[in-house]
């Protein structure tokens, strides 16, 4: 799970939604991407909220993995709850071994706390990561909070 990095304050009418990403998030998705690169882990889809500064979180993420073909923009992530997060989660393809979802607080620190990857209360900052590892044996479909348990970062 990736929080999208930080993104400019919202100004007179312009939507939430369209919002960038600021100088300052631009370096902390690329410094996440470096990260994720770095842990050696395979990541098979990135799923990513439709929300403009998600989007290009996603973009430099997508970039330094070279994993730009593997990107999937799910409208349920944008500005999600747990429940649409898990369910997006749940309809992965069986072949997929490890996603990445981007998306935005507080829907994505609360399924953190709910497969146990983050300690009750906490937050994740933007571009704050966290990895939860489930049984090779549980389908996608049949994911669930209880099954799901903290990992250490790789590397």
């Amino acid at each position: 799970m990736l929080r999208h990095a930080a993104a400019e304050p919202a100004e007179g009418a312009a939507p939430d939604f369209e919002r960038p990403l600021s100088g300052r998030g631009r370096a902390e998705a690329l410094a996440a991407a470096q990260q994720l690169a770095a842990s050696g882990l395979r990541v098979d889809r990135l799923l990513v909220s439709p929300a403009v500064r998600a989007r290009e979180t996603g973009v430099i993420v997508a970039a330094r993995l070279g994993a730009a073909e593997l990107v999937r923009h799910e409208p349920a992530l944008y500005p999600g709850t747990p429940e649409s997060l898990w369910a997006t989660l749940q309809q992965l393809p069986e072949q997929v071994q490890c996603a990445l979802l981007i998306g935005h607080n507080p829907a994505l620190s609360a399924l953190a706390r709910e497969c146990h990857a983050a300690p009750p209360g906490a937050e994740l900052p933007t571009a704050g990561l966290c990895l939860a590892g489930f049984p090779a044996s549980v389908r996608w479909s049949a994911l669930s909070p209880q099954q799901g348990g903290a990992l250490p970062m790789p590397g």
